[in-house]
Parts: structure tokens; C-alpha cells; sequence
């Protein structure tokens, strides 16, 4: 049995400028437990280098987020839910995406295909991400890699790229090229056609 990763719409999502203003780290998810938020959160507020938090989605945890967010005193610009042919806009202006998955809680540690680390590559962003699942794999030479559940790890990482924009623009431009070479729905069709033994011509 193979398993193929999720595909992304590299036509859809395309690079688009940083804010030229601020340095903007951009979340995109459903804001449950496995998300990892509240240690992006904790991470914000750990912050040396100024960057800007910004939280593309909505679930059960954002009351307790924003109820969060208060408290450490940080301006995150919460969106809330968007459809998904709005994330492209919303990606926008971004100069790091992020995705802090927290350790595992089973032990059978994590099988998963994330659709937003994908849709970041596809963005022309870097990522930083926990390194959990297929992720260190998926990432390799377009982001970084974090223990899971370490804010302190993340804001440091967070950081390094915040200072750090010919490295951003580095590892965006790979993070792009992977999405288009390898990520594409077209090459995961074209993949899955091969595992099949069909000739796809």
C-alpha cells in the first residue's frame, strides 16, 4: 500500500509581496488542541525581533485564544473563518507561515498530509514548523524545523527569519519550487496514475 501527500492548487496560490511595513507570521487552521496555537501564542509573547502574529481560522479554542492573547498583552490580528478560495488573500503580505503542531499525545506519533503547509509552500513562504510526522520531510530545504510544544524553540525561529529577509526570500523561492515540481495536483494525479501501472499520456 502507498500513501500520496495532499496536492495544492500552485495556479490558485501564488507568491505575493511581504508587508512592507511589518513582518507578518501568518497561522491558517481550525483553532482545535492539535493546532498547536497556544504555543504560537506563547511564542509571540516571547518575541526579541518585532514580527507580527496574525490567525487565519476559527474553532473552539478561540475564545481561550484571544482570552490568551490579552493577557500576554500581544496584538494578533484574529480573522476568524474564511472559505477556502479566500486564503490566498488572506496569505497575503506574509513574509513566514507557521504551523506548531504539539508533540504527540499517543506515542503513535503523527500520519498526516497538512493542506495549509502545503498552500504556504505554494505562497512562496517559509515555514516554520514542528518537527512531527512527515513534515521534516516535506519541509526540507524550505523552512524550519522546531521541537513540538517548545514556544521558546519557535519564537527563536521565528525570530531568526523575522531578521532575516534574504534568507525568508531563500527559502520562499524553494518553498515555491517544491509546491509546483512536487506538490502540484497535476504531479500527485500523475503519481498516482504511475503507482496504478495506468499510462497517463
Amino acid at each position: 500500500m502507498r500513501t500520496l501527500p495532499n496536492g495544492v492548487n500552485t495556479v490558485r496560490i501564488t507568491p505575493r509581496p511581504e508587508d512592507p511595513d511589518q513582518v507578518v507570521v501568518t497561522f491558517v487552521g481550525t483553532l482545535k488542541p492539535w493546532h498547536g496555537v497556544e504555543d504560537l501564542l506563547r511564542a509571540a509573547a516571547l518575541a526579541r525581533e518585532p514580527w507580527s502574529l496574525r490567525v487565519v481560522g476559527d474553532g473552539p479554542q478561540g475564545p481561550a485564544l484571544r482570552s490568551q492573547a490579552r493577557e500576554d498583552g500581544l496584538e494578533v490580528d484574529f480573522r476568524g473563518a474564511v472559505a477556502p478560495e479566500q486564503v490566498p488573500d488572506h496569505l497575503a503580505g506574509s513574509a513566514v507561515a507557521v504551523a506548531p503542531y504539539p508533540e504527540p499525545t499517543t506515542g503513535q506519533g503523527h500520519y498526516f498530509s497538512p493542506l495549509k503547509v502545503y498552500e504556504y509552500m505554494a505562497a512562496g513562504l517559509p515555514v516554520v514548523a514542528s518537527a512531527v510526522g512527515q513534515l521534516p520531510g516535506a519541509l526540507e530545504g524550505c523552512g524550519l524545523l522546531v521541537p513540538p510544544s517548545d514556544p521558546q524553540a519557535l519564537a527563536d525561529a521565528l525570530d531568526a527569519l523575522a531578521s532575516d529577509p534574504r534568507r525568508r526570500r531563500e527559502l520562499g523561492q524553494r518553498a515555491r519550487q517544491e509546491a509546483v515540481e512536487h506538490h502540484s495536483w497535476s504531479r500527485v494525479v500523475t503519481r498516482a496514475l504511475e503507482l496504478a501501472g495506468v499510462d497517463s499520456a
